[in-house]
């Protein structure tokens, strides 16, 4: 989620005028709490239930509630807020941004738009602000498809003379590309992604609705829900910190040169079998475990908590190198672990019935470290498949989406399903022995979360 303010011919204001999803500052984190004491349990879990998103500092509203009461000049100099995609688009075409529409997706991914019917959600614009802060959002959204501009500028037709006839559509969260992309467009299929950040997602198919009052379709506390296009949305949860947590602990140890760092994470997995061993025969002998909480940057799914911080817990003299890197990587596995366990409720029981969900794994993280996606099949019982076709899926996502639109006669209401597997497949499915130790660590971090959470809302930075 990102937005940036211009003045009325279009220009952007300045880096000031700036709004991110990572965001924890202090102001915005104190905003979010006093915006859940205002509302109530009750009123959030309705708002929630409509936009797909918590009141957190991650979302538009906190951000802009602060930015309008403390930079009362600078907002005053904000005619529109638009997304960084529809910038670069009127800057290639010579049109002026102000005109230009939301696409769903990215409008979704403020946390203002409601996500069944597609329109914004009149509970959290009645939340902004100001009246010129409703005024600056985008007039109108509408889907990747429905705004069109075709050929560039003359002085960009000049540099890309191949796409000088070129037609741009609208942007499309990198999330939701990332999961059609990885060949993850139907329930049973969850995209586990850990590049700097990490998620789980599903694709589930919801056509628009013409009455917000449908709540047959509900999202699990702890997750997002966001509007793909008029027939699908996004359902999952994303960590802040994935692989930048364990750039954080290799930086910390030292161990920048590629051959350590793999040596440290083979030693990982040998230690690891021995401790999944130990707890299925329930050894007295087990060596103590270490925890980690990976919340550097912040905590969004599934707690959405203010003020989160990363913890360790059960440092002893004992504890080595290697012992930090697991626990790391299995702060991040087990975060994850956590949201794939409320995707899955919502998985349609004939689904369910017929065959068990798998995880399709991409992203750096994953892509070159075969103890960690094992990890991910023990940690959550299900088969885990990297399938190296789908490398690079941002940028395939985008190439199957737009080409359900530009090579039928009406739009596809479904996105292919393509079949896993080929040359390079690999599969890892959960070892027998492993789920007695996931078992034990996954409830060794939520006591660690729940006891370190009053304390989240005592540090100020």
């Amino acid at each position: 989620m990102n937005l940036i303010g211009v003045d009325v011919d279009g220009q952007p204001i300045g880096e000031d005028a700036t709004i991110s999803y990572a965001c924890n500052t202090t102001e915005v984190v104190d905003e979010v709490e006093r915006l859940k004491r205002d509302l109530g349990e009750e009123e959030q879990r309705l708002l929630y239930q409509k936009t797909g998103t918590p009141i957190h500092s991650a979302y538009a509203m906190p951000q802009l509630r602060v930015m309008y009461e403390t930079e009362t000049e600078l907002c005053d100099r904000i005619h529109q807020w638009q997304p960084i995609s529809n910038l670069c688009i009127a800057r290639w075409t010579g049109q002026n941004v102000c005109g230009m529409p939301f696409s769903y997706c990215e409008a979704s991914w403020t946390g203002l738009l409601n996500f069944r019917t597609c329109t914004y959600e009149p509970t959290a614009l009645a939340l902004l602000p100001s009246d010129a802060c409703r005024r600056a959002l985008p007039r109108s959204v509408c889907d990747v498809d429905e705004s069109l501009a075709s050929g560039l500028s003359p002085s960009y037709q000049a540099k890309w003379p191949q796409l000088s006839q070129a037609c741009f559509f609208l942007g499309v969260g990198d999330g939701a590309v990332a999961n059609i992309g990885s060949k993850c467009s139907v329930p049973g299929r969850i995209a586990c992604t850990i590049g700097t950040s990490a998620a789980a997602r599903v694709c589930v198919p919801l056509p628009i609705l013409p009455a917000e009052q449908d709540f047959s379709f509900r999202v699990p506390n702890g997750l997002f829900c966001y509007r793909i296009d008029r027939y699908h949305v996004l359902l999952g949860g994303a960590l802040t910190d994935g692989g930048s947590a364990v750039e954080w602990i290799r930086n910390l140890l030292h161990l920048n040169d590629p051959r350590d760092f793999d040596e440290c994470v083979e030693r990982i997995g040998e230690a690891l079998e021995k401790a999944e061993e130990d707890a299925y025969a329930n050894s007295k002998n087990k060596k103590p475990s270490l925890t980690t909480v990976p919340f550097l940057g912040g905590e969004r799914s599934v707690g959405y908590r203010s003020g989160a911080t990363g913890v360790m817990f059960g440092l002893t003299r004992e504890t080595t190198a290697t012992d930090l890197v697991q626990s790391c990587l299995e702060g991040i596995t087990l975060r994850l672990g956590a949201i794939i366990e409320r995707i899955q409720a919502v998985i349609p029981e004939e689904n369910a019935d017929a065959f068990k969900p798998q995880i399709i794994v991409s992203g750096k993280g994953l892509e070159v470290n075969r103890v960690w996606r094992q990890m991910i099949a023990n940690c959550t019982g299900l088969d885990t498949i990297l399938d190296k076709s789908t490398f690079g899926g941002t940028l395939r996502g985008v190439a199957v989406l737009v080409l359900s639109r530009i090579t039928a006669e009406a739009p596809s209401c479904s996105f292919p399903v393509e079949p896993i597997g080929g040359e390079g497949t690999l599969l890892y499915s959960p070892q027998a022995r492993s789920s007695a130790y996931w078992k034990h660590m996954s409830e060794q971090q939520e006591s660690l979360i729940t006891a370190v959470s009053p304390l989240f809302g005592q540090r100020k930075s």
